[in-house]
């Protein structure tokens, strides 16, 4: 079928098996680009075309969270998807363990990316959702720690009166919002990993260690609770293995 992309024609063959498949469409991959194609009634998921949220998206300056880079339209030129970079890494969700083995520098720096990424969103009014691990991908190659799929993300200065002081309340509305989204997903990823990498004998002992890590955490953010922590660890699992002896 053909689409118009960047005022190109291009064709994607939807008899080959797509990339992946979810509630609001299908994503196709032609080299490098994912081209997710929205089924008709997602595309007024949320009472207005999508298309609105998805073009303002367009060249926001994130550096691990996959924003649309091009809009796809039908040959009528109605709007019919986005195109977006392919993020490498592992698709299975059972299968996207890994980060607390990660050198320690290296775990930090994602976490300090994917904090500044939402904190960047935020202050262009976009509350980001589904930030959940069917939307994270994991290249242990390369180290690094993607979040896909902002297809229900919401630009809400849009629903809102341009003021100065509504600036500020949305800003700091949506960057408290997609903080702990994001704290949620690293929560559930951290857990994952201690359950398959055991840094303790027991799933009850785990569970407890992944209430103290979140107790322990308090109010700071991720990064900066492993930026204290894991001064003379080599990895976050090391880490977690030496805080046995506060678990009983």
């Amino acid at each position: 079928m053909y689409y118009i992309v960047d005022g190109e024609k291009i064709f994607i063959d939807k008899t080959k098996r797509p990339l992946g498949k979810g509630t609001e469409g299908v994503c196709y991959q032609k080299g490098k680009q994912v081209y997710k194609i929205y089924y008709e009634s997602s595309i007024y998921e949320f009472g207005r075309n999508k298309s609105l949220d998805h073009q303002y998206l367009i060249g926001i300056p994130t550096k691990q969270i996959i924003l649309p880079n091009a809009l796809i339209y039908n040959e009528d030129y109605t709007y019919a998807g986005y195109r977006a970079n392919k993020a490498d890494g592992e698709q299975n969700v059972t299968k996207k363990q890994g980060i607390t083995l990660l050198p320690s520098e290296k775990f930090i720096s994602n976490l300090q990316i994917l904090e500044n990424d939402m904190r960047i969103l935020a202050y262009h009014y976009v509350l980001v959702a589904d930030v959940q691990p069917v939307n994270y991908f994991f290249d242990p190659k390369e180290g690094i720690m993607n979040l896909i799929d902002p297809g229900r993300y919401s630009v809400e200065r849009f629903c809102h009166d341009d003021t100065k002081e509504e600036d500020s309340i949305l800003k700091t509305r949506c960057n408290k919002l997609n903080q702990k989204q994001l704290e949620a997903l690293i929560t559930i990823l951290i857990y994952n990993d201690l359950v398959k990498y055991k840094p303790l004998n027991s799933k009850a002992k785990l569970q407890k260690l992944r209430d103290y890590i979140k107790s322990d955490k308090d109010n700071m953010n991720y990064s900066e609770y492993f930026k204290e922590t894991l001064q003379n660890y080599e990895d976050a699992n090391t880490y977690f293995k030496s805080l046995g002896k506060y678990i009983r």
